[in-house]
């Protein structure tokens, strides 16, 4: 047993374990000035998320980033006929101060939202309450408990077929 342990020892310090161990530890930049978040792919280096804060009062993130001016349109929101185009004002838009009862009518949650309660590190409350976060067609929508969306994460879904362990 003490040769295994020494002999598995010596082998992590090898160059080749090294090499051998996937990096698969994915990445955030943070750009607070901008309200904006990226989660990076370990192996890819290609974008898998973009995180939209709103900066709006009375969430756990507020002053921490800047509001992010995002406009985001309502993918088929409205059933329109072959060929025939919505105009700009008849589109709806997620932006950082609508509310999240003005978009839901359009917007049809995956599930029931999951309810997202951040805790300090130093203090084991959060002041703020929890918020709810829906799920809806590659987007990830924090809202607060008074309807104000706190944050929209946008990503890329993975393949039903892939295997995350495996490369693609």
């Amino acid at each position: 047993m003490f040769t295994l342990i020494m002999l598995f020892q010596m082998r992590i310090h090898s160059r080749r374990f090294q090499r051998d161990q996937r990096r698969s530890s994915d990445y955030f930049f943070n750009y607070f000035t901008l309200g904006l978040d990226i989660l990076f792919d370990a192996i890819t280096h290609r974008a898998k998320k973009f995180i939209l804060h709103s900066n709006y009062p009375g969430h756990y993130h507020f002053n921490i980033y800047c509001r992010c001016d995002f406009k985001i349109p309502i993918p088929n929101c409205c059933n329109t006929t072959e060929g025939e185009k919505l105009t700009e004002p008849d589109t709806p838009f997620i932006t950082p101060f609508t509310k999240w009862n003005e978009i839901q009518p359009y917007l049809v949650p995956l599930k029931k939202p999951v309810v997202l309660n951040r805790a300090s590190t130093i203090n084991t409350t959060n002041p703020f309450g929890s918020t709810f976060c829906y799920g809806v067609e590659n987007m990830i929508v924090e809202v607060m408990s008074n309807n104000h969306i706190a944050s929209v994460t946008i990503y890329t879904p993975r393949p039903a077929n892939s295997n995350p362990d495996l490369l693609s």
